[in-house]
């Protein structure tokens, strides 16, 4: 069974690796959940692209998506920016403390989970109402594609064996010319570490 990066044991708290980490499962996770979105919206009947002009409405606040291409572009840098966030933050908040990779599904899920309560039910009815309006983002669907998209896809980067600790090797006697050893001296050829 692989492991998971984070075993203290083996590997001291990276922080820069786990922000690069989750920095990229964000946006591989994101792009899995823009694709799904999108291929929801179009089974819906809407265009592909309605997705991005539904992120849109988070950096204006409003209530009702505007169809224009600007919309569009600033939709998918607000996503791609909240994506990498999110990947980020479950790497800093969860990563460390999951160490068996059953833990480290079960968290992703209820990560995503998470991600949706707080984006469509708490923010949604407070700051981004389209997003809890009946003609915004079904809700059953957004509840099961935080999950099982966005959460189960960040799990992958954060598997693999992690790097054992470097230990420094002890020197090992060798023969000397009279048939004794020597300690703290080398046989191979080339220069030797202080």
């Amino acid at each position: 069974m692989p492991h998971v990066i984070s075993e203290p044991e083996l590997r001291p708290l990276d922080l820069g690796g786990l922000l690069a980490r989750g920095a990229a499962a964000g946006f591989f996770a994101g792009m899995g959940f823009l694709l799904a979105n999108m291929w929801f919206a179009v089974s819906q009947g809407m265009p592909g692209i309605s997705p991005l002009y539904a992120m849109s409405t988070v950096f204006h606040a409003s209530d009702v998506p505007v169809a224009n291409p600007t919309e569009a572009i600033l939709g998918l840098t607000v996503h791609i920016a909240l994506s990498l966030g999110f990947g980020m933050g479950f790497a800093l908040l969860l990563v460390p403390l999951l160490r068996k990779v059953p833990a480290l599904v079960i968290g992703a899920l209820a990560y995503g989970l998470a991600l949706y309560v707080l984006n469509f039910q708490i923010l949604g009815r407070t700051v981004f109402e389209f997003f809890t309006n009946p003609q915004g983002p079904d809700q059953l669907f957004e509840a099961l594609v935080h999950p099982l998209i966005f959460g189960l896809l960040l799990v992958p980067f954060f598997l693999g064996r992690p790097f054992e600790r470097t230990r420094r090797a002890e020197p090992q006697p060798t023969a000397t010319a009279t048939g004794g050893t020597t300690p703290g001296t080398s046989n191979r050829p080339g220069p030797m570490e202080p």
